[in-house]
């Protein structure tokens, strides 16, 4: 039963998640890309010294959860339904 539950909750909320990952702007995905790979290299020290490559990893991860907050905090889930319902009540161009 509670496999049911979590199935269908999943079901429910991936309308949501890719709605919401469709109205990212491609900048911020841009963003996020570059500071992974800048963490990565700062956790292996490639091109970056050891010396400061913990340091550039830590800031670059502190930077995607800033990001990631920012976001977070501008958006307005009531906004992003009546935007929903509005784009599904849409009749469809064939």
């Amino acid at each position: 039963m509670v496999y049911l539950l979590i199935v269908g909750l999943l079901a429910y909320s991936w309308r949501y998640l890719w709605a919401v990952l469709r109205s990212v702007p491609i900048a911020v995905y841009a963003s996020i890309i570059a500071l992974a790979i800048l963490e990565y290299m700062g956790e292996n020290y490639i091109i970056i010294p050891e010396s400061i490559g913990e340091i550039v990893e830590e800031l670059a991860e502190t930077g995607v959860y800033a990001i990631a907050l920012v976001y977070l905090w501008q958006f307005k889930l009531i906004d992003f339904e009546e935007y929903l319902s509005h784009k599904s009540s849409s009749p469809c161009k064939a």
